[in-house]
């Protein structure tokens, strides 16, 4: 009787590493597919925090507090600089009523606020996130 060492043949493991890569090949276009949908996702899920962050911030401080496109290019490793890292991977315009200041949302003394909204664009999706005038309001507008 021959006894065979415990182990695996070079074809066996060279099957199981074809199974593997044609598995993980498939997940990865499937993954592809889904992905700009969980860009935007994420994108506006972390716009719409740091927006409410900048108004308690206001609150908190009694001091002036804003959002513009400048803040999205100034990230770090922080929360705050990972979430604005979040929202610059995708396409973002700001749209702020104030005349003097209509490339930034901002959050005045007290958390009110003259409006404004955050337009997020990835592929053909889109996400508008709304800064009500005067309390305001961070809220996401309905799709359509």
């Amino acid at each position: 009787m021959i006894m065979r060492n415990g182990g695996f043949t070079l074809i066996e493991m060279l099957a199981a590493l074809v199974v593997i890569g044609l598995v993980g090949g498939a997940l990865t276009i499937g993954i592809q597919n889904r992905l700009p949908g969980l860009r935007l996702d994420a994108a506006t899920a972390a716009a719409l925090a740091e927006l409410r962050e900048r108004q308690v911030e206001a609150i908190s401080s009694d001091r002036e507090v804003s959002l513009s496109l400048s803040d999205l290019r100034h990230t770090g490793h922080s929360l705050r600089g990972r979430r604005l890292a979040r929202i610059g991977s995708v396409a973002v315009e700001i749209h702020g009523e104030d005349p003097l200041h209509p490339d930034a949302l901002r959050f005045l003394p007290g958390g009110w606020s003259l409006g404004g909204k955050l337009i997020l664009k990835d592929g053909d999706r889109r996400s508008i996130l709304l800064v009500d005038w005067p309390l305001g309001l961070v809220r996401a507008e309905a799709p359509r």
